[in-house]
């Protein structure tokens, strides 16, 4: 299933060959500003401008909103997930990375920084988590406890709006507002690539799941596909 955000406050989910509208969640927020499904394909969490993340069961026949948590005072950018489901972590404009429990729907932790939190991601092992925004910042965080590890600059100029852990986790890659695509160590926190090519502001990085390649998306319009190279 191939799941959707939609900025008329609908969720629409599509059948990933054909293409074809399979169902829509109606008036789940104000605007979907984020969402992320879960990797047993039964569930999927969301965001909106007005700051709730709700959680949803879903099927074919029939979807049901499980839980909508407020604590958030802006909107929800980014939405990561661990792979058992268990937890996420949601990146507001207010400054907050919210980490759930998935299971009771309260707070466990809370990331906290001077800045509009524009996306984060687990490392593959999530016992870390990083996080970017309008600080122009790349920042590393302890998972359990929500402590800071690292802070580095990942943009002399712009708001970094996305970034993606590789499946490996050797790498991280970045993307912004200065319309560049840059490949970071994940343990070394130094950048070994720069990509130039986008003409509007980056506003999507993805490494595809072998990490051969990376997807970004550009807000002139452009999907750039983009060889990776080996850190050195």
């Amino acid at each position: 299933q191939l799941v959707r955000s939609w900025s008329d406050g609908k969720i629409r989910v599509f059948a990933p060959q054909t293409g074809r509208l399979m169902y829509t969640i109606h008036d789940a927020h104000k605007e979907v500003s984020a969402i992320v499904g879960s990797s047993c394909g039964g569930k999927i969490v969301s965001g909106g401008i007005e700051g709730f993340v709700r959680v949803w069961r879903i099927g074919p026949q029939s979807q049901t909103m499980l839980a909508s948590m407020k604590e958030h005072k802006g909107p929800v950018n980014s939405l990561a997930l661990r792979a058992n489901d268990s937890e996420c972590v949601s990146a507001c404009s207010d400054g907050s990375a919210i980490i759930w429990d998935l299971a009771t729907f309260h707070r466990r932790g809370e990331l906290t920084a001077n800045t509009f939190f524009k996306a984060c991601a687990y490392h593959p092992d999530e016992s870390q988590i990083v996080t970017t925004g309008t600080d122009r910042k790349v920042s590393w965080w302890e998972a359990f406890d929500g402590s800071a590890i690292r802070v580095v600059d990942g943009s002399e100029t712009a708001e970094i709006n996305s970034l993606d852990v590789s499946s490996d986790g050797t790498q991280v890659v970045t993307g912004g507002g200065d319309k560049d695509v840059k490949v970071w160590g994940y343990d070394e926190g130094a950048c070994f690539h720069v990509g130039k090519g986008h003409s509007g502001a980056i506003t999507k990085v993805k490494f595809t799941p072998d990490g051969q390649k990376i997807i970004t998306v550009g807000s002139e319009g452009a999907i750039f596909i983009w060889q990776n190279m080996p850190l050195e």
